[in-house]
């Protein structure tokens, strides 16, 4: 029996062994060595748990090991992921049973008394599973949603319409929680928006909105509304109101002769074309003539330098 215990213990450490192995080896320049005793006795070295997940992480894995990997290894991988950057093997998000409710957005948590900025899981009125968003609880009073944060170029924003829809990137890095998602957050009570600016020289300038809100996709994801203005950056979402979302696979724009979204290289409520832009090409580089339009802009904000923005972050909370 002693022997057949082992021998047990010693297959399922090997297991769990090659599921870390599997799962983490993608979040280091160097190998992680792993303990096979420690990782029997539930003790993971803190070395793996504080490794910073991101996007290749399961995707250079063969098929099986993927399967094969168990929750442990990929909660902490997979709740961080956004949309169509999610994993096929992280398990989908399911209703809580009855009698557990889920927080719509993260100003119920702050009036919980959570007010450590992090991720959390919500659940807008009427969508239909829960989702994990990064909440800011610190900022203008607490309790934002970011539906957007950008601020090193790591994420590509010049995709189609599903990636848009859906939602893509990594919470812990930059993302965009999806339109779906931003409808659900803003159709059904009023909403309020802020916009963060950063230059290259880390200035950042704010650009908050009363209401705002977007239509259902059947309408094209229309910007319905966004007013009135304050703040430091200037009013440049007033030119894009009652516009359609454009992507580079779907032209909603004003504009005859081309796709804003392909000139302009970003998903946005494009008129004809825009007076901003902030999910354009992230460009550390002074503006030239052939790229002046294709990047990270806000056209009231003078860059230094005539600099694209460095950095963005579009945030929501109910007004009330």
């Amino acid at each position: 029996m002693g022997c057949e215990m082992a021998a047990k213990i010693i297959y399922v450490s090997s297991v769990i062994y090659l599921c870390i192995s599997t799962c983490y080896a993608a979040t280091s320049e160097t190998p992680i060595e792993v303990d096979i005793t420690t990782v029997v006795e539930g003790k993971l070295d803190n070395r793996i748990e504080s490794r910073r997940p991101f996007e290749s992480m399961l995707k250079s894995t063969d098929k099986s090991q993927q399967t094969f990997c168990p929750e442990v290894c990929q909660s902490s991988y997979c709740k961080n992921l956004v949309g169509v950057s999610k994993d096929k093997s992280c398990p989908i998000k399911k209703l809580p049973d009855r009698g557990e409710r889920i927080p719509k957005n993260c100003k119920e948590i702050f009036e919980k008394g959570n007010i450590i900025s992090g991720i959390y899981e919500i659940l807008p009125h009427n969508k239909s599973k829960p989702t994990m968003v990064l909440c800011d609880m610190e900022l203008q009073g607490g309790g934002w949603t970011h539906i957007q944060n950008r601020f090193d170029g790591s994420e590509d924003f010049y995709r189609n319409w599903r990636d848009y829809k859906f939602g893509f990137g990594n919470l812990e890095g930059e993302f965009w929680i999806g339109l779906e998602t931003i409808y659900y957050l803003t159709a059904f009570e009023d909403m309020e928006l802020l916009v963060e600016l950063t230059d290259k020289n880390d200035v950042k300038y704010y650009a908050n909105y009363g209401r705002f809100s977007i239509g259902p996709e059947l309408e094209g994801y229309i910007l319905k509304a966004a007013s009135p203005y304050s703040g430091t950056a200037g009013d440049n979402m007033d030119y894009h109101l009652g516009q359609k979302f454009t992507t580079k696979d779907l032209d909603q724009d004003k504009w005859p002769q081309d796709n804003c979204a392909n000139f302009s290289m970003g998903g946005w409520w494009y008129n004809n074309c825009y007076a901003s832009n902030p999910n354009g090409q992230h460009r550390n580089m002074k503006h030239v003539e052939e790229l002046k339009r294709k990047g990270m802009n806000w056209d009231k904000i003078s860059s230094p330098d005539g600099y694209f923005l460095y950095g963005t972050r579009m945030l929501v909370r109910p007004k009330h």
